[in-house]
Parts: structure tokens; C-alpha cells; sequence
């Protein structure tokens, strides 16, 4: 399968993707976006997820405003979304092809007003990147209609080059050293746990790590077919904990910065939940891009086990496009 290969395989990739990424002159890339009023980060399904920890880590290291938007409002509601301030705008563009409908067109409608545009794909030879002003194209290929390993891989670039722009401390050579031993324990933690056949899953995260809890959310759902929900860890509390019985499984993915996030996992447990706690292993969030490997890793083995093959996703194609179908 080769849902399951890209998912075991990260670790190889990562550390191309590092050696590619210390070998950039990556100052050429993207300065439009730390010249900026506000940025940006603009994608679809887990591109928008992606863009979602992107946002927030970039207004974390670099103190600018930062706006996760799905391409389709840029589209399609630009007006609601976009507003009409004279701001210095800029704007980042993910894809996995590079060339899924709503993403390129959310190009061409910044380029009418004027906010410049950067975009990170796999697709060398996509309309994203001929559209956008300027794009980092990674050097990988996925093969699944899922994404896995271009989620994570993309993430950790921008995580990447928002550090290395900002010039502050990154920790992603011991990260990437670390990948293989979590795949492991991951895994381990799976089995052992026996949290593969709850009828309801929630994935919670705060910060970077809300993008991380609403894409692991979306692995079970698109590999498994499995009812999953994510939400911003405190919002967890305002309605939805109504749903839990003692056959929901909450997986939180803790922050460095808040107790009252595990009290409320506490709270589920007393309700009758399973609950998995997922520690930090770096500061300020820079691990999101191996903590994701959990709900991939969950995905894939709640799939297996009821005998789907996530590598055929029902009603799912790897390009989405607007108008001529989805291939």
C-alpha cells in the first residue's frame, strides 16, 4: 500500500528534506511575508489544516498577524474574508500538486488586489507555481491520495523557513533524529492502548497544534471512515463534550504552556472517555510536524483493521477540480 509506505517512510524523507532545505538560499524566497502587515496562509482539506499550525506559528516566532483561510472563501467570499484596509498583505499558497482549483484561483484573485503571493507544493511543474510571484517546490513524491508525508514535509519547510528568516534557534536536526523512534512508539502506543475500535474519536490541540488535532481528525475520517471530530482544546468544553460515552476516544496533543488542558482531559475521563495525552517534544510547537505522524499512524491501523484499504479512500481523488470533476 502506499498510504502505508509514505506514513513509515517519513524519517528517510525528513532528512532529505533537511539537507534540501540547509542548501537553499532561502532569504530568496520569501520576503514579501516578514515585510507585512498581515499574512495569509491559504489551502484546501489538509493544505488548509497545514495552513492553520503555519499561521500560527508564523505570528508566534515573528510577531506579525497571521490569518489561516481556505481558498475557497478567497474565491469565492473574498469580501467577508479579505476586507479592503490599506495594509501591506501577503499571502502563502499550499498545495500538494499545486494544482487544485480554489488554490489557483485564490492566486490570480490576490494577484487583482495586489498582495503578493508565495507557494509551497510538490508540483514542480504546477499551475501554482508558474502563477505565484515566487515557490519553494519540494523535492518528494506521494503517491497517495491521502496526504501524509506531504502534509508534515511542508509543514516542517515553512516551520523551516520562518526560523531560519527570523534567525532564531530551531531544533529540527534532533527532531528529525527523533522520527523513527516515534514512528515506533507511536505505534506501540496504538496497540497497547487498544484505542483502534472506539466508535468516536476527538483530537483537541491549541495553538500550532489545532491544525495537527483537525488533520488527525481528517486521516480517520478519509482512511478509515471513522467519525472523528477536532476542536481548539478549551472549546472542547462549550457543547460538543455532550456527545461523550465510554466509547469516545479524546487524543490531546498538550502545548507547553497550559495545565487546565490536561484537567480537561481529566474532565473526559470522568466521563467515561478513553484519552491519550500527546507531550510536547520541543518548544514553542516546532515538533507539529512529527506529532501529526500519530493520527496518521491511527488512521492506517483503524483502516487495516476493518479492512479498508486506505489507499483507495471512497468518494476521494488525490486533485480536486472545480468544474471539470476531480481527478
Amino acid at each position: 500500500m502506499f498510504t502505508e509506505q509514505e506514513i513509515h517512510t517519513q524519517p528517510d524523507d525528513f532528512e532529505r528534506l533537511l539537507a534540501f532545505l540547509n542548501d537553499l538560499c532561502v532569504e530568496d524566497f520569501a520576503h514579501c511575508l516578514f515585510g507585512s502587515d498581515i499574512v495569509y496562509f491559504v489551502g484546501c482539506g489538509s493544505s488548509y489544516y497545514l495552513a492553520v499550525s503555519a499561521s500560527k506559528y508564523f505570528s508566534r516566532v515573528t510577531g506579525i498577524d497571521a490569518k489561516p483561510l481556505q481558498s475557497g472563501e478567497v474565491v469565492f467570499a473574498s469580501s467577508f474574508v479579505l476586507g479592503s484596509r490599506d495594509l501591506k498583505r501577503s499571502a502563502v499558497l499550499i498545495s500538494r500538486s499545486g494544482d487544485t482549483t480554489e488554490t489557483v484561483q485564490a492566486v490570480r484573485k490576490f494577484d487583482q488586489m495586489g498582495i503578493k503571493t508565495f507557494g509551497i507544493t510538490l508540483g514542480e511543474k504546477s499551475e501554482l507555481r508558474r502563477t505565484c510571484q515566487s515557490s519553494l517546490v519540494l523535492p518528494l513524491e506521494e503517491r497517495s491520495v491521502v496526504m501524509t508525508k506531504s502534509f508534515s514535509s511542508m509543514l516542517l519547510s515553512l516551520f523551516y523557513l520562518i526560523d531560519r528568516m527570523s534567525k532564531i534557534a530551531s531544533d529540527y536536526d534532533r527532531l528529525v533524529g527523533l522520527s523513527r523512534k516515534f514512528l515506533r512508539e507511536s505505534e506501540k502506543s496504538i496497540e497497547s492502548r487498544g484505542i483502534d475500535g472506539a466508535k468516536h474519536y476527538v483530537f483537541l490541540g491549541t495553538g500550532v497544534y489545532e491544525g495537527i488535532a483537525k488533520e488527525s481528525a481528517l486521516k480517520l475520517q478519509e482512511m478509515s471512515l471513522t467519525f472523528a471530530e477536532a476542536y481548539s482544546t478549551l472549546e472542547y468544553r462549550h457543547g460538543p463534550k455532550s456527545l461523550v460515552t465510554d466509547q469516545t476516544v479524546v487524543v490531546l496533543y498538550a502545548s507547553d504552556q497550559n495545565p487546565e488542558e490536561v484537567t480537561l482531559l481529566g474532565e473526559m475521563q470522568r466521563l467515561g472517555a478513553s484519552t491519550v495525552l500527546r507531550t510536547p517534544m520541543a518548544e514553542n510547537g516546532q515538533d507539529a510536524f512529527l506529532q501529526v505522524l500519530f493520527g496518521q499512524l491511527l488512521g492506517l491501523t483503524i483502516a487495516k483493521k476493518k479492512g479498508l484499504n486506505p489507499d483507495q479512500p471512497r468518494n476521494l481523488s488525490r486533485v480536486v477540480f472545480l468544474g471539470d470533476g476531480s481527478r
